[in-house]
C-alpha cells in the first residue's frame, strides 16, 4: 500500500524489502511491485538476504549473508533494477567494527548482472567502501552517518552559543548533512560524475 501511494505521489523509484520471507514469497512480492511500478515508469530496488541491525537501533538482528544461488534465482525471476544484498552490513550504528564478506560480494557480482546495493553503509571504512564499489555496488545507504553529522553540527552550535534561533539551527543541520554527503561522494568516487 505504501509503495502504491508513493507511486501515485510521483516517486520514480521504490524499494521493496521482502527479505524476511521465503525466497519464493520474496520473488512474488517483488514481481507484484515491479508490475505496478512499470505502470508509472518507476524503477524498483529489492532486498535478498538479511541485513543486520535496524534503522532506529532498537533491534540487534544478526546479519545473514545473501546466498549467491538465491541472488541469481531472484534476479532471473524478477529482473529487478537494483538488488540490495547482505555481506555482513548492518542498519544503524555497528555494535563493533563492520566485517564484510567480500567473497560473497564478488561471487554475486560475477553471477548477477544488476547494480548491487549496500544497506547499512554508515561506519564502513573508506577502503571497504571502495572495495564494494569495485565489486558492483552502485548504491550505498549512509543515513545514520548523515544523522550523526547533523547532530554533531547542532551540538557544536549549542556549545558555542547559549541561545540560538531556528535559522541558525537549521543552517547547522544543513551543514552537517552537506559535509557528510560531500565526504561520501568523494570516498565512493562519484565526484564530478553527475
Amino acid at each position: 500500500d505504501c509503495i502504491h501511494e508513493a507511486l501515485d505521489l510521483g516517486f520514480t523509484s521504490v524499494m521493496i524489502d521482502g527479505s524476511k520471507y521465503t525466497l519464493d514469497k520474496n520473488i512474488d512480492l517483488t514481481k507484484n511491485v515491479i508490475k505496478k511500478a512499470q505502470e508509472y515508469g518507476a524503477s524498483v530496488e529489492a532486498e535478498i538476504g538479511r541485513v543486520g541491525g535496524s534503522e532506529d537501533g532498537s533491534e540487534d538482528i544478526s546479519a545473514m549473508y545473501t546466498d549467491t544461488g538465491e541472488a541469481y534465482e531472484f534476479y532471473s525471476e524478477t529482473k529487478v533494477d537494483a538488488l540490495a544484498i547482505g555481506i555482513g552490513n548492518a542498519h544503524g550504528v555497528y555494535k563493533g567494527l563492520p566485517n564484510l564478506n567480500f567473497d560473497v560480494l564478488k561471487n554475486i557480482y560475477k553471477k548477477v548482472d544488476v547494480p548491487l546495493v549496500l544497506h547499512g553503509g554508515s561506519g564502513i571504512s573508506d577502503d571497504d567502501f571502495r572495495k564494494c564499489v569495485s565489486y558492483g555496488v552502485r548504491k550505498i545507504n549512509i543515513a545514520t552517518a548523515t544523522f550523526i553529522s547533523v547532530a554533531q553540527k547542532v551540538e557544536e552550535l549549542c556549545r558555542k552559543h547559549e541561545h540560538t534561533d531556528y535559522f541558525k539551527l537549521h543552517e547547522a543541520e544543513i551543514e552537517g548533512a552537506y559535509l557528510n554527503v560531500k565526504k561520501h561522494i568523494k570516498i565512493f568516487g562519484s565526484n564530478n560524475k553527475a
